[in-house]
């Protein structure tokens, strides 16, 4: 595995009349535990915890077999918090680094907030290389294509020292918007509508952020540029009948950076394990699902061929990757 993010620029396919401009391995969400299946915290869905490590050998399998890759975007949630509570952290992270391993391209790894009650920033920057610059959020340049990659947790109540300006800023936030904040551990009751986003387990982009993210867009613009961003966290809370509960908290910031700038071809997330999909300002919002659904059995991956004109998702079962 090459899973330098500032490397991934360097394998980028040209553009041909036939071919796409960049090729990207699709996942997210694996969130392996070596525990026994469980359930989400609603206890609505299902989580196959072992056998999602299963499900990510076979993507690799099919990334290898299948033709060149510019880069894998992993989207967060590589292993799972019950690892922590387990005290066997790095020994599952020790085992989807070595299911990875043979990947010949690089691997773009994003902050998810499994990754957060598992590791610190500074450890995960140094195992998964999440950081460019010193920042979890950065762009990777290709011919007529930009990805920007975002953190959703930059102002989160997860990664942060109590101390540091971006949680207390997360704290008052939760504290103002969810009166269940600190009080119970049924941070949704009561919570209605995009409400139900300010929860623990989200996070805000953050005004610091979202002018480097504008900047970003409008760099792009100018040089006639295409961009995809890559969030753990929805930027869109309307890609199902309510996933409000899966949204960052400043949405709406980001929502009109992108309208703003109409260069952005496609939003791709995790986060959401149902998955989702959602079209507006000439975006393309889609939320991949997780292999924990149905972990060994899971075909929850792919690849994303781009080109200048449309974006095609390719895999052995699609239907597993993407919502219907």
């Amino acid at each position: 595995m090459r899973p330098a993010a500032q490397t991934a620029a360097a394998t980028a396919l040209k553009a041909t009349a036939t071919g796409p401009a960049i090729r990207v391995g699709l996942i997210a969400d694996v969130q392996y535990c070596d525990k026994e299946d469980g359930w989400n915290y609603s206890k609505t869905e299902k989580r196959a915890y072992r056998g999602s490590l299963e499900c990510l050998r076979k993507a690799v399998t099919y990334w290898e077999q299948g033709p060149s890759l510019t880069f894998v975007a992993q989207l967060g949630d590589l292993i799972d918090g019950n690892c922590m509570k387990l005290g066997i952290t790095d020994e599952c992270m020790q085992r989807v680094e070595e299911a990875l391993r043979p990947v010949s391209s690089p691997v773009v790894h994003l902050l998810g907030n499994h990754e957060l009650y598992n590791y610190s920033r500074a450890q995960l920057a140094a195992r998964l290389n999440t950081q460019v610059e010193g920042r979890e959020y950065y762009t990777l340049q290709y011919p007529g294509w930009r990805v920007v990659v975002l953190d959703p947790y930059q102002v989160a109540a997860i990664g942060w020292e109590k101390e540091d300006p971006r949680f207390q800023e997360a704290e008052r936030i939760l504290r103002e918007k969810n009166p269940n904040y600190g009080v119970t551990d049924d941070w949704f009751r009561g919570m209605e509508g995009l409400n139900r986003r300010f929860v623990p387990y989200n996070g805000g982009l953050g005004a610091e952020q979202l002018g480097w993210f504008r900047a970003q867009l409008t760099a792009a613009q100018e040089a006639g540029d295409r961009v995809i961003v890559l969030s753990h966290v929805l930027l869109h809370p309307s890609q199902r009948v309510d996933v409000s509960d899966t949204t960052v908290f400043d949405f709406e910031e980001a929502l009109e950076v992108i309208r703003a700038c109409p260069v952005v071809a496609a939003v791709l997330c995790g986060h959401d394990h149902s998955g989702g999909y959602f079209f507006v300002d000439g975006a393309h919002h889609i939320t991949l699902q997780s292999p924990l659904h149905k972990g060994a059995d899971s075909l929850a991956f792919g690849r994303m061929d781009v080109y200048d004109d449309r974006l095609v998702v390719h895999g052995p079962g699609v239907g597993d990757l993407l919502a219907a």
